[in-house]
């Protein structure tokens, strides 16, 4: 006896956040490979994803070069200390803050430049 095949699935909304992350990664790694066929299709896929995800209300947010404030949704993984720094600034995004409609589902991971 065949199972008919569900029109949709209900997805939580943690693997969602996940998915986001991945899709930023796969963003992130198209910028920096040298191999212009590879950059292309990893482009491709990403936009594909970042608007299955969009659809769907996610996205995220890369904090890298933007001021750092407590209570950001993020949790610092080092700091650099920089006595020439301008003031506290995130030097480089791990993974980004990933929101739903506007909420954060998902706090980033940050290094942090400190004066």
């Amino acid at each position: 006896m065949s199972e008919e095949m569900p029109q949709t699935l209900e997805v939580p909304l943690a693997s969602l956040a996940e998915l986001a992350v991945e899709c930023w990664r796969l963003e992130r790694w198209a910028e920096t490979t040298r191999d212009e066929a590879s950059a292309a299709r990893a482009r491709h896929a990403a936009r594909r994803l970042a608007k299955f995800l969009g659809e769907r209300g996610v996205s995220f947010v890369d904090l890298t070069g933007r001021a750092y404030e407590p209570g950001l949704a993020v949790e610092v993984l080092d700091v650099i200390r920089d006595p020439g720094a301008a003031g506290d600034t995130i030097d480089e995004t791990v993974s980004p803050v990933v929101l739903w409609r506007g909420s954060v589902i998902s706090h980033g991971q940050v290094v942090i430049r400190k004066k």
